[in-house]
């Protein structure tokens, strides 16, 4: 079951998540490319197919002790995983995500938008930067248009969406 934040379950989302017991990550692709180079192959970082942060964090501490060390230390993979791990944490509070509603016409399809369906939209207090909307595919974060007249925010902790979309940001209620 994906964590909601009390305060968040009036906005309904992540129906699929909820539906299938999964969770939805905000991570950095570029420190995940880095890590799956220096694994072995067939092995991968991606946040894909976990449950909860903690069955990820434990399948990130089972790499560090799998590869991440030589005779007892932290090798170079080894502090790229911790740091990895230090990362996603940071950007998975989702108290501080932000929350829009598409007022758009919906675009159907996996990965597509529902017309006045809230979203997150990641982001951390370190990078308060759009990095994409959790659509209705719920793994992570993807692109999408975003045009002003298409979102209403709901809650902007950050200000990152009304900073993105040049928009003033609603009283949320």
């Amino acid at each position: 079951m994906p964590y909601i934040p009390k305060e968040h379950e009036k906005y309904d989302l992540l129906p699929f998540c909820r539906e299938n017991s999964g969770e939805v990550f905000s991570y950095s692709c570029e420190m995940e490319n880095t890590i799956c180079d220096l694994l072995p192959e067939g092995e991968s970082v991606i946040p894909y197919g976990f449950d909860s942060y903690e069955s990820f964090d434990k399948q990130l501490d089972d790499y560090i002790t799998q590869y991440g060390t030589d005779n007892g230390k932290q090798n170079r993979l080894g502090h790229l995983l911790a740091e990895y791990k230090g990362n996603i944490k940071l950007r998975n509070i989702k108290e501080i995500w932000s929350i829009v509603k598409y007022v758009g016409e919906s675009t159907g399809g996996v990965g597509g938008l529902i017309h006045d369906k809230y979203y997150y939209w990641p982001c951390s207090i370190e990078e308060p930067e759009y990095e994409g909307v959790i659509d209705d595919e719920e793994f992570t974060s993807y692109l999408h248009p975003t045009d002003s007249h298409l979102w209403e925010i709901a809650e902007d902790p950050t200000g990152m969406a009304a900073r993105y979309l040049g928009i003033e940001q609603s009283s949320g209620e």
